[in-house]
């Protein structure tokens, strides 16, 4: 990878901003941390919880799907990369996937 390249990979990284926090508030979902296992057809993803506030449902697997910015912007989420989303408390097996972090090592806390 070239110089270039590097430079404009580290000014995206500082760009990067998490605006999911404001939107965690809301009393009818929950917020989960994760790890995307599979790719599925359909945008949809097998995430593999590492991080929530209910601790019932860390090490669960969830069926987890773009939400709508991200569809948007057409964000690509791959195996293996860090994502946050929510989980309804209606249907605790399905999840919207509100970001993907860029570097993967240790889950940020909640």
């Amino acid at each position: 990878m070239g110089k270039v390249q590097e430079h404009k990979r580290a000014a995206k990284a500082k760009r990067q901003v998490d605006t999911t926090e404001e939107k965690a508030s809301r009393d009818d979902r929950f917020e989960v941390m994760g790890v995307v296992e599979e790719c599925l057809p359909n945008t949809l993803f097998r995430v593999r919880v590492t991080d929530s506030q209910i601790t019932q449902m860390k090490d669960h697997t969830l069926l987890g799907s773009l939400a709508g910015k991200m569809r948007l912007f057409r964000i690509r989420v791959m195996p293996g990369d860090m994502i946050k989303g929510y989980v309804s408390k209606y249907d605790l097996t399905k999840c919207k996937i509100t970001y993907r972090a860029m570097k993967k090592g240790p889950t940020p806390t909640l």
